[in-house]
């Protein structure tokens, strides 16, 4: 168990909260708003402090000098580098974790010293989104994308389409298919319920398919949908944090149009980049898009900070003829409703808490990815210790006590990924890919991958 300090009560903060209080964590959460800390009691046992995260005397009253950990997420920057300089000048707080959002405090040019503020690890949503955005881009047909290893294993989930040669297949049929590709289907949710996959599971039309494989082997997600070609014109609504970052890290790539209301923003946008098309205008004018060709668009991307105009314009622009919308949505309650409306739905939460997770789990897990629903998560996990201190090292994965809902999908050595199965044999240094479909069994899961006191 771990005393872990929360700044701020926003979306990210509450729900990082409470995820490592069901851990099992001693979990403080301060934030300014009282109404904030309120509704949190009603919906959580958790301890709770008002006042401003960055001034001494609160981190006194949250106990800051015998906490292990705290993470700063209020909406200001500036109150998270304070909160973690008091925190390790004054209470000498051992792991301190701030998420900054502006691009000037994240761009090399710009010189930023994270250490000068006393933070071990910042955590960037603008970076986030625009690396996963762009990883769904790279992946036609895929509706959530992520990377694991560095990038040498990649986790797509896909809609099948009836016209899919997996469609009514059973999965120990897909090598036939496909002979020469090496894929393995992880998960597979089925009416809003996930499905532990085996050789005898058959693929219906509609289930949300997640495979892994590496960077060379997704080839396959052509096949799975034959309707998808690789996209080329990409158009960009918002030019604040987020769309001036996607666009400047898609320009090489693909063609681009960023559509930006504010004048004084448009310009500054088209300045930072080469060749990207700035247009100062409404997102959702519909003149101005028939006059782009709105209908050539492969993937429109509403990137705002409003989650309101980014459903709209998204929902205009596919009606329109863009042939597939990608939208940041940050309100749950808003991404329930335009779920079907909207072909991918990006929540800025889940892809941030991922990425604390991984700093915070007490495991040395190097990845976390959210998975589908909110109740399941991908990790990946390094093997320590040898066959007196682990509970790994040395045992087929047949002979895990793995829980009903866990799966080993693959396991990257020496750099090599190797897809898993149940006579591989775990060893020391191994990175473990693995897939846990029930929040219930995470904990269990993380006590497996710790070693005794004696590997100390």
């Amino acid at each position: 168990m771990k005393k872990i300090i929360v700044f701020g009560g926003g979306q990210v903060g509450s729900s990082v909260a409470k995820i490592l209080s069901d851990d099992g964590n001693d979990i403080t959460l301060v934030d300014y708003d009282k109404d904030v800390l309120s509704d949190l009691r009603e919906k959580m046992d958790i301890k709770t402090i008002h006042g401003l995260a960055s001034y001494p005397s609160v981190q006194k009253l949250a106990d800051a000098e015998n906490s292990d950990m705290i993470i700063a997420v209020t909406g200001s920057d500036e109150v998270n580098m304070a909160a973690c300089h008091v925190a390790k000048s004054i209470y000498n707080v051992p792991k301190r974790i701030a998420r900054l959002r502006a691009n000037e405090y994240l761009r090399d040019e710009d010189n930023f010293d994270k250490s000068a503020f006393s933070i071990n690890e910042v955590i960037s949503p603008n970076i986030l989104l625009t690396d996963y955005v762009k990883n769904i881009l790279d992946h036609p047909g895929a509706f959530q994308a992520f990377q694991f290893a560095s990038g040498r294993v990649q986790v797509l989930g896909a809609t099948v389409l009836p016209d899919s040669p997996l469609a009514g297949k059973k999965l120990s049929e897909f090598k036939n298919h496909m002979p020469n590709v090496e894929v393995r289907v992880v998960a597979i949710y089925r009416d809003k319920k996930h499905l532990i996959p085996n050789g005898d599971t058959i693929v219906l039309p509609d289930d949300d398919v997640f495979f892994l494989a590496t960077e060379e082997n997704m080839r396959f997600m052509s096949e799975l949908r034959k309707s998808t070609a690789r996209p080329h014109n990409v158009m960009i609504a918002g030019g604040g944090r987020v769309g001036s970052a996607l666009a400047k890290k898609l320009e090489s790539i693909y063609s681009i149009k960023l559509i930006e209301k504010d004048k004084y923003i448009a310009k500054q946008v088209a300045q930072d980049l080469s060749s990207t098309v700035v247009l100062n205008n409404d997102i959702a004018d519909e003149t101005l898009l028939n006059n782009e060709n709105i209908n050539e668009v492969d993937y429109f991307c509403a990137v705002t900070n409003n989650d309101q105009m980014n459903i709209l314009s998204a929902k205009l622009a596919k009606d329109m003829g863009a042939k597939k919308t990608i939208a940041i949505v940050n309100k749950s309650s808003y991404r329930n409703l335009v779920s079907k409306e909207i072909d991918i739905v990006v929540s800025p939460e889940d892809v941030t808490i991922g990425s604390l997770l991984a700093s915070v789990r007490t495991s040395d897990i190097v990845n976390v990815h959210q998975l589908g629903t909110a109740d399941a998560e991908a990790m990946e996990i390094i093997v320590h210790g040898d066959k007196k201190t682990s509970k790994l090292v040395g045992k087929k994965i047949s002979q895990l006590e793995l829980p009903d809902s866990a799966l080993i999908g693959a396991i990257v050595r020496n750099n090599n990924v190797l897809l898993a199965n149940d006579d591989f044999m775990i060893e020391t240094g191994d990175h473990v890919i693995i897939f846990v479909l029930e929040k219930k069994d995470i904990t269990n899961i993380e006590k497996m991958f710790q070693v005794s006191v004696g590997f100390f």
